[in-house]
This record gives structure tokens, C-alpha cells and sequence, in this order.
């Protein structure tokens, strides 16, 4: 989102790169896995369940109306945006419900011409970028 209005701003401010990592793309999704098979396939993943992200989605997002916006889902955004986004490197992990949000978003961006890189970590759930291996070790 921060990237779109970067770009939409008069006048625009430049950014180099887009990181972004297992990124909330559609706050209209469904558990259900409409449109995205991920939301389905990883509801038994560990930490990011489709229940835990629906509380997250109705504390920040109460306003049913307001979830379909592209400032709280990105890939509603412009077309005319889109094409003046910087490069980007989409991070997502194989198990988690988000997977396919971030690789739909990252689709949308390269139909737009913007330089994509995703990167796909399989067998990772949600926090993996977190977790570092220290918790596993006896002190």
C-alpha cells in the first residue's frame, strides 16, 4: 500500500524496491479459500490459522465496506499504479495462508511491467523469517 501511494503522491516519491514479506494483499479473502487455495490448504499450518487472521482482519478492520479499499487491500489498487511501482521481491511461505495472496500480487505487478522476484520457501509456515533456531537450544 505504502508503495501505491508513494507513486500517487504529487509529487511521487521515488522508491528503489518493494520488500515485502508474506504480505496481507486482500482483506476480502475467504477461509473457504476463495480466491486463494492457500487460505484452505495451510488452516491447520502453525501460527497463522484462518481463524487467527480473521481476528487480526476484524480488529483492524471492522468496517466491512472498508476491507475491499484498495489502502487496506493493495491489489485493488489502480491499474494505472501498478505500472509505476518499483521493482519488488515478494517473499511467501509454502505453509501459509497468505502464500497465494502474495504470489497473485506479485502476477498483478509483472502484468503491470514492474521487475518481480518471488520467492517461494517451502515447507515454511508464516514465521519462519522469525525464528532463528536459538529457541530450540537448551541454555
Amino acid at each position: 500500500m505504502l508503495a501505491h501511494k508513494a507513486v500517487q503522491a504529487e509529487p511521487p516519491i521515488p522508491f528503489c524496491l518493494q520488500l515485502l514479506i508474506v504480505p496481507v494483499i486482500d482483506n476480502t479473502a475467504d477461509p473457504g479459500g476463495v480466491p486463494f487455495a492457500s487460505w484452505a490448504e495451510n488452516k491447520n499450518t502453525v501460527q497463522l490459522t484462518p481463524a487467527r487472521m480473521l481476528w487480526f482482519r476484524d480488529t483492524y478492520l471492522p468496517n466491512h465496506a472498508d476491507r475491499a479499499a484498495w489502502g487496506s487491500s493493495p491489489i485493488f489498487a489502480p491499474d494505472e499504479s501498478f505500472k509505476k511501482l518499483p521493482k519488488a521481491c515478494v517473499m511467501v511461505m509454502e505453509l501459509d495462508v497468505l502464500r497465494d495472496e502474495g504470489i497473485a500480487y506479485a502476477e498483478k505487478m509483472k502484468g503491470a511491467g514492474v521487475e518481480v522476484e518471488v520467492k517461494l520457501y517451502k515447507g515454511a509456515p508464516h514465521p519462519i523469517i522469525s525464528m532463528d533456531g536459538m529457541s530450540a537450544v537448551p541454555r
